[in-house]
C-alpha cells in the first residue's frame, strides 16, 4: 500500500490490529526472556518482526476458515484466537492469551495440555489445525482440509503458512501441485513468510560473505507460474499491505477455488531459537530492518492519515503489556499435567458397549465363514486358494454365501461405505479411470464419479498428509499408495501429522483416515515393490496397523478401519488379490479392531501368522496333521492393536510359540508378539513366559533386500517347509 492511500478499514479495527501486533511483540518477548531464565523449556522460534503477516492476514478470516502453521507460529495462533475470541470480549481474549503462554509452559491449562508446546500449538476446533515442527509438513495438511472444505460445500478458505525454508521441501511442490490441480483448484492461499532465512542460510541475498545459498532465485512468489496460479509479493512489514493482498487471494479462493502464493518479505528479530547467535548476517543488516518495524508502520500511518493520536496508540501498547503479563502469572501458576495422564488421547477412546456387539456377531458368523473357507481350500488344493470360477459357483450355490477374490471384497468394503457415508472419498494414484494399480478401486469411479474417486499426481507425502488435512476437516479419506515401499516417501506426514497430532494437540482432534497399501514379495519386482515394512510402523503411538489375511477378513477389516476415528494403515498383500478366493457375505459387517481370528485350533503348537504367511501357516497345519502333531493357527488381523490375550490363552494351552512373517528379521513384527507374549499376565498373576516349555521361534523374511531373480525371491521369505521344520524342533 501506498503511503496516499488512506486505509480503508475502520478506526476500531485499526487501533486492534495494532494491539494485536503489540500482543505478539510483547509475548515473543517474554518468551524469549522466560527461555533465557529456564522458565521455558525447549525450544521457542519466536516470530518477533513478522507480526504484519499474521495480523493482517488473518484479519481477513471468517470464524468458518481454518489455517495450517508453523514451528515459527505464535502470531499465527495469537491472531486466530483473537479472531474466534471477539464475541466473547476481553475475558475470552484474555484466557486464549492465557492458554498460549500456559501451552509453552507445558502447563495442563494450555492449549494442548502442554503436550505440544511451542511447535505444536493448534485449537482445531477454533481454525488453528496446528502448527508442526517439521519445515513444510504443514503444507500438505491445510491443502486437504481444503479439499475437505471444498468438497463438504462450506464456502471456508484455508490459510497455509510456511517460511522460505519451507520452499525448497517435496511437500512444498507436492502440496501446491495437488492445491492448483486437484478437482481444478482448491480453496487455500499459500502464505510464504520470506523472512530471508532458513535456520542460517540464507535464501538469497546475504549480507555475510561467506554465508550459503539456497537458491538461485530472489523471489519466491514467481514460483507459482509452474503450478498455474496467481504469485502475488507483498511488503511483509505492513499489515495494511499483507491484509490487501490476502483478502483478493480469499476472495479468489472462496468464489472460484483458485489458489494463490503470496510472498510476504519481512524480517525475524531473533535468531532461529533463543541460543542462535545470527552470525550468518551482520547488526546493520538487522538495524536496517528495524527501522520497518510493523509497528513503527502501522503507527506512522495511523498518525499520518489522522486516523489515532499518540495517546490512544499507547493505550493499544498498554493493553496489550496488561495481557501478556496476566497470561504469564497464569501460565506461572497453572499445574503442570499428571503423569499419569501421559497415555490419555494417543487414541479415540473404543465404545465398549459397541465393540462388545460387534465381537458378539462376528462370533456368530464365523463358524459358516470358517466351514466355507476350508471346504475352498479343499476344492482349490493349493497353498493359496485360488478357484476355478466353476468351482467358485459351485460353492456358493452350496453355502448361499457369495465367493470373491481378496481384491473383489477390497474393492466392496469401499463401495459399501461410500454408499453409507458421503464423507468418504479416495485418493491417490491411478484410483479412478485406472482403477488401481492391482483393480483394487475398479469401478468406484464409475459409480462415486471424479469428486469423490480423486486420481492425484505420484505425490506421496501430498497423498497422505492431504488425507490427514481433510480427516481433520470432517472426510473419511481412503488414500491408496501404490506400494509400501513408497510409505517411506509420506512417512512424515504419516508418522508425525496423522498419528501424532490428536496426542499432541491434546485430544482435541481426530483423524480418521486410511491409508491402503500393499506390500511383500510374489511378482519378482524387487527390493523398491517387495518389501513387508509394517514392523517400521507398528513402531509409532497413535497409527493402527491392520492386515487381512481373506476376502471376509478384508472387507470386514476395512470396513471398520473406514468407520474408526484412528488414522488406520490397512497393509494388503499384492499376490492375493486375484489369487485367493473366499466366502464375503452380501451383509453389512464389520470386524472389530484389535480381535484376533483362531483359524485352526490345535493342542501341540500355537503358530501365529498374518497376511500371505497365515496360508502358508495353514498348508503347514495340515501337513503336520498328516504325521499326528495338532497345531493351533492364529491370524491376529491387526497388528495394532494385538489381540495378545488371544495369542496368549493359546499358548498356555500348547506350551509353544511360533511367529511367521515376511517382514526383515530386526526389530520384527515376531520379536514384538513374542514379548508382549512373555510380558502379559494373567488374572492368576502368572506370565506368558511361565507357560513356555521350549524357546519361541520367529521365523522371517531374510536379512538381505528383496532381490528379484525368483528363485532368490522364492528363498527370500519363509517357506511351507520352513513352517514344518520349526514346528517340529521344538515338539
Amino acid at each position: 500500500m501506498k503511503d496516499s492511500e488512506k486505509p480503508t478499514e475502520s478506526k476500531a479495527e485499526l487501533l486492534d490490529y495494532l494491539r494485536q501486533m503489540y500482543e505478539i511483540r510483547n509475548f515473543e518477548d517474554t518468551v524469549y526472556r522466560l527461555l533465557r531464565e529456564g522458565t521455558i523449556k525447549g525450544a521457542s522460534h519466536l516470530y518477533a518482526g513478522q507480526e504484519a503477516v499474521a495480523v493482517g492476514a488473518i484479519s481477513c478470516l471468517e470464524e468458518r476458515d481454518v489455517i495450517a502453521s508453523t514451528h515459527r507460529g505464535h502470531g499465527h495462533c495469537g491472531a486466530i484466537g483473537n479472531l474466534h475470541a471477539k464475541s466473547g470480549g476481553e475475558a475470552a481474549r484474555q484466557e486464549h492469551w492465557n492458554k498460549m503462554m500456559a501451552e509453552l509452559m507445558g502447563k495442563a491449562t494450555g492449549y494442548c495440555k502442554g503436550r505440544g508446546g511451542s511447535m505444536h500449538i493448534a485449537d482445531v476446533m477454533k481454525g488453528n489445525l496446528g502448527s508442526t515442527g517439521i519445515v513444510g509438513g504443514n503444507i500438505p495438511i491445510g491443502t486437504g482440509a481444503a479439499l475437505a472444505e471444498k468438497l463438504k460445500g462450506t464456502g471456508a478458505v484455508v490459510l497455509t503458512f510456511f517460511g522460505d525454508g519451507a520452499v525448497n521441501t517435496g511437500a512444498f511442490h507436492e502440496a501446491l501441485n495437488m492445491g492448483s490441480a486437484l478437482l481444478c483448484g482448491l480453496p487455500v492461499v499459500y502464505i510464504c513468510e520470506n523472512n530471508l532465512y532458513g535456520m542460517s542460510v540464507p535464501f538469497h541475498t546475504k549480507s555475510v560473505a561467506c554465508a550459503g545459498q539456497a537458491s538461485r532465485i530472489e523471489d519466491i512468489a514467481i514460483r507459482a507460474l509452474a503450478y498455474g496460479i496467481p504469485g502475488v509479493i507483498v511488503d511483509g512489514m505492513d499489515v495494511l499491505a499483507v491484509r490487501k493482498a490476502v483478502k483478493q487471494a480469499i476472495d479468489l479462493a472462496r468464489k472460484e477455488s483458485i489458489p494463490t502464493l503470496i510472498e510476504c518479505k519481512t524480517y525475524r528479530w531473533y535468531g532461529h531459537s533463543s541460543s542462535d547467535q545470527r552470525a550468518y548476517r551482520t547488526r546493520e543488516e538487522e538495524a536496517q530492518w528495524r527501522e520497518r518495524d510493523p509497528i513503527i508502520v502501522l503507527r506512522k500511518k495511523l498518525t499520518e492519515f489522522g486516523i489515532a493520536t499518540e495517546e490512544e496508540m499507547d493505550e493499544m501498547e498498554q493493553m496489550a503489556v496488561k495481557t501478556i503479563e496476566e497470561a504469564t502469572k497464569f501460565a506461572l501458576e497453572s499445574p503442570y499435567p499428571d503423569v499419569s495422564e501421559l497415555y490419555d488421547d494417543i487414541y479415540v477412546p473404543v465404545d465398549k458397549v459397541k465393540l462388545a456387539a460387534e465381537v458378539k456377531a462376528e462370533q456368530q458368523r464365523l463358524p459358516k465363514i470358517k466351514e466355507i473357507e476350508a471346504e475352498v481350500r479343499k476344492v482349490a488344493g493349493s497353498v493359496l486358494p485360488k478357484l476355478k470360477p466353476s468351482d467358485a459357483k459351485e460353492i456358493e450355490a452350496k453355502y448361499g454365501v457369495p465367493i470373491k477374490t481378496y481384491g473383489q471384497a477390497i474393492v466392496e468394503a469401499q463401495a459399501e461405505e461410500m454408499r453409507r457415508d458421503p464423507n468418504v472419498i479416495v485418493m491417490g494414484e491411478d484410483v479412478g479411470l485406472y482403477g488401481g494399480a492391482y483393480a483394487a478401486t475398479r469401478g468406484l469411479l464409475d459409480e462415486f464419479g471424479p469428486t469423490r474417486v480423486i486420481d492425484t499426481a505420484i505425490s506421496e507425502a501430498a497423498i497422505v498428509g492431504a488425507a490427514g488435512g481433510a480427516a481433520m476437516r470432517g472426510l473419511r479419506p481412503v488414500a491408496e499408495i501404490m506400494y509400501i515401499d513408497f510409505l517411506t516417501i509420506s512417512s512424515d506426514q504419516l508418522i508425525h501429522n496423522l498419528s501424532y497430532n490428536r496426542y499432541m494437540f491434546g485430544g482435541k482432534t481426530k483423524v480418521p483416515a486410511v491409508i491402503r497399501t500393499e506390500g511383500g514379495v510374489g511378482r519378482s519386482i524387487a527390493a523398491h515393490h517387495s518389501e513387508s515394512l509394517e514392523a517400521m510402523f507398528l513402531h509409532i503411538p497413535g497409527l493402527y496397523v491392520v492386515m487381512p489375511s481373506t476376502p471376509y477378513d478384508a472387507k470386514g477389516l476395512l470396513k471398520a478401519s473406514i468407520r474408526d476415528d484412528n488414522p488406520v494403515l490397512f497393509i494388503e498383500h499384492k499376490v492375493m488379490y486375484s489369487s485367493v478366493y473366499g466366502p464375503v457375505p452380501d451383509e453389512d459387517y464389520v470386524i472389530p479392531l484389535g480381535v484376533a481370528d483362531i483359524k485352526r485350533e490345535g493342542t501341540d503348537a500355537t503358530i501365529v501368522a498374518y497376511c500371505r504367511m497365515l496360508h502358508f501357516a495353514l498348508d503347514a497345519a495340515e501337513k503336520l496333521a498328516a504325521e499326528g502333531i495338532n497345531v493351533e493357527v492364529i491370524d491376529p488381523r491387526t497388528l495394532n492393536p494385538l489381540d495378545i490375550g488371544c495369542i496368549a490363552k493359546s499358548v498356555r494351552k500348547t506350551g509353544r510359540l511360533i511367529t511367521v512373517s515376511e517382514g526383515y528379521p530386526r526389530c520384527g513384527v515376531g520379536a514384538e508378539i513374542v514379548r508382549q507374549f512373555m510380558d502379559y499376565k494373567f488374572e492368576d498373576g502368572t506370565s506368558g513366559f511361565d507357560y513356555l516349555d521350549a524357546q519361541p521361534i520367529m521365523l522371517s523374511g531374510k536379512d538381505c533386500p528383496i532381490p528379484m531373480s525368483e528363485p532368490l525371491e522364492d528363498a527370500v521369505v519363509p517357506r511351507v517347509s520352513d513352517i514344518i521344520e520349526a514346528v517340529k524342533s521344538i515338539v
